[in-house]
């Protein structure tokens, strides 16, 4: 009885073992009755809309990844591109045009700047002036009653002297106007700098139109849908 049980236990177990062996092949190789297996699907979409004028496939063709499967019509995408670059070489030129302001500008302000500087020369050389015409104007002041000089010689050196003080307001009116053109210039470079942004290629509004174009370069392209993958279509 006992080696009818340990039969019978082992037929169980090679049952169980041939049951578990079997299943696992089906899992790495499924099948069924009617002859269907298990595939991977690619759905293959256009990124751009529009109206197909070119189909290069036909239905359970073999492609290679690559390969062009349909075409969308490129005018409207090619119009757009076109248009892309002309406002790209447009916002160039006017970028070149700004830049050159800018630079213009920037050397209006130097010699603003140097104008200040040599106004502010003037100034202290009329004040030294004004020092030593002065001092002459009292030592003349001085001399007359001591009978060591004339009248003429006095009066001579008052007109000077006025001379000196009018000479003086002319350099002091020559330095604020200096000072005021310098700020004018400061106020266009800054203005000029402001409508351009930045220099050369940092200019925000040539790279926006640099990127405007890669866009419709890139949209051009997704005109021709191609096969992502090796497989049928």
């Amino acid at each position: 009885m006992q080696k009818k049980y340990l039969v019978t236990g082992a037929i169980i177990i090679t049952a169980a073992c041939l049951v578990l062996f079997h299943y696992r092949h089906y899992l790495a190789n499924p099948w069924t009755r009617d002859g269907q297996v298990a595939a991977n699907v690619i759905k293959v979409t256009p990124r751009i809309s529009g109206p197909i004028v070119r189909l290069s496939i036909v239905d359970n063709q073999f492609v290679h990844a690559g390969d062009l499967l349909f075409e969308i019509d490129p005018r409207t995408y090619q119009a757009a591109l076109d248009q892309a670059q002309a406002k790209l070489e447009q916002t160039t030129d006017h970028v070149k045009v700004m830049s050159k302001q800018v630079e213009s500008t920037e050397a209006g302000v130097k010699v603003a700047q140097a104008a200040v500087e040599q106004a502010k020369t003037a100034v202290a050389k009329a004040v030294s002036v004004i020092n030593m015409d002065l001092a002459e104007y009292k030592r003349q002041k001085e001399l007359l009653p001591k009978k060591a000089t004339s009248k003429k010689a006095v009066e001579s050196a008052r007109a000077t002297y006025e001379v000196a003080l009018q000479s003086k307001a002319d350099a002091d009116a020559g330095l604020q106007k200096a000072i005021s053109s310098l700020a004018s210039a400061r106020a266009t470079l800054a203005q000029s700098v402001a409508q351009l942004g930045a220099l050369g290629n940092k200019s925000p509004e040539l790279r926006a139109a640099q990127a405007a174009l890669r866009q419709a370069e890139l949209n051009l392209e997704f005109t021709r849908v191609r096969a992502p993958v090796d497989g049928y279509v």
